[in-house]
This record gives structure tokens, C-alpha cells and sequence, in this order.
């Protein structure tokens, strides 16, 4: 009996440090779940009225002095966003900043360690661009981009609702329209991360523009 108490014992050890090795599957940014207003963020971070940068607007929260996946940042810029527009903000993206001699590649090492391995063949589109065409984000320096995606825009559109889709969602997608949808939703993920370093500029999006937008879309049709 004592014998196949230890084994017992054994096999449950390493089933929690299997558990424990999970990666973060939602692309989460560490402390939240995209669904947080910005009172649950304040609370998540510890954060009081105090610890914010001149900002005094309900859609932002910018904080500075915080270390995040083994290097100092500049800042961090959640950032909310109201889809619905009935007065409910939830968090959409998160920028953070790093200083210039900040080890970029240490934090992708940390990143990977949280979110597995970044998906080299993924590119994304910026809504609401200054840009009147549907265009894919470059960087102008090779290797100056990791990407990370959870599922894609066009595995959730039915067929028969395409149409419909496409029209709503060109609203929030500038240069979106019937001849390039197709790439798009194909190209498309619903929640991203991207870790940027062109130009000198060091940074890390979090972003789930998309997955809000699908959201926001299929709700209409149940109005």
C-alpha cells in the first residue's frame, strides 16, 4: 500500500508541472483577460489614480517604471475601446514601449516561454489606417517582427453572411472591400501579439481589435 501511495504521489507531481507549462492560449496580456474595463485593469495592476501619466480620459490608462518579460519598459498604454457603443469600454490592445538599449531578444525569449513558439508566417493589418488601401503591415528591416495569432476571421463567418460581414466590418477596416476580402479574413487572426523592433522603435502590441469586431457584428444580427 505505502508502495502505490509514492507512485501516486509521483504521478501527480508531474501532472501539476505539466499544467503549470501551459501557455497562455488567449494571448492575454500578464494580469488581465480581454474582457476588463479599466477598473478591473486598475485593480489587476495594483494601479491607483496616482500611479497614471497625464491621462485623464476613460478609453487609456498609460503607466510608466514597470518591468515586463525581463527587461524595463518605458511605458504601457492599455488602451479601450466601445464596439457596442452602450457605454461599455473593454480593453482592446495594449502597447508597450522599451527603451532603444533595451534586450529585445530577451523579451522574446520570455514571450515565448508565456505565448510558445511566434508564427512566422503571419502578417496583420492595422485598422482604422491613414492608409486609403488594404494594406499588410511591413517593417523595413528583416527579422524586426514576431508574430503570435489566435484563430482566424474567416473560420467564424458563415457563408450566407459574408455579405454582411464584409459591409460592418469595413466600417472599423480602412481600404476594405469586395475585392480584397477574401485575403483579409484569411490573413486575419482574431487576437495578435507583435514584437517590433524597426527603426530604433522597440515595442510590444497586444491586440484584439478583431475578435471584438466579430463580436460586435454578430450581435447586430441577433438584434
Amino acid at each position: 500500500m505505502k508502495k502505490y501511495s509514492i507512485i501516486t504521489l509521483l504521478m501527480i507531481v508531474l501532472l501539476c508541472s505539466c499544467t503549470s507549462d501551459k501557455f497562455n492560449e488567449d494571448l492575454e496580456f500578464p494580469k488581465t483577460t480581454w474582457d476588463m474595463g479599466r477598473e478591473e485593469i486598475m485593480k489587476a495592476w495594483d494601479l491607483t489614480e496616482e500611479d497614471l501619466t497625464d491621462f485623464e480620459r476613460e478609453d487609456v490608462i498609460v503607466i510608466q517604471g514597470h518591468e515586463l518579460f525581463g527587461e524595463m519598459t518605458d511605458s504601457i498604454n492599455f488602451q479601450f475601446y466601445d464596439f457596442g457603443e452602450d457605454g461599455t469600454y473593454e480593453l482592446m490592445q495594449v502597447f508597450v514601449n522599451y527603451p532603444p538599449d533595451a534586450d529585445m531578444d530577451h523579451v522574446s525569449e520570455e514571450m515565448q516561454k508565456i505565448y510558445g513558439e511566434p508564427d512566422p508566417d503571419m502578417s496583420f493589418y492595422y485598422p482604422y489606417s491613414a492608409l486609403e488601401s488594404l494594406s499588410v503591415y511591413e517593417t523595413k528591416e528583416p527579422g524586426s517582427m514576431t508574430n503570435w495569432g489566435l484563430g482566424n476571421v474567416g473560420d467564424l463567418i458563415p457563408a450566407k453572411e459574408q455579405e454582411y460581414y464584409r459591409g460592418q466590418w469595413a466600417f472599423y477596416q480602412s481600404g476594405l472591400n469586395e475585392d480584397n476580402w477574401d485575403e483579409f479574413k484569411e490573413n486575419s487572426k482574431l487576437v495578435r501579439i507583435s514584437l517590433l523592433t524597426d527603426g530604433g522603435w522597440n515595442r510590444v502590441e497586444f491586440n484584439a481589435a478583431n475578435q471584438m469586431i466579430y463580436e460586435t457584428i454578430k450581435n447586430t444580427l441577433k438584434d
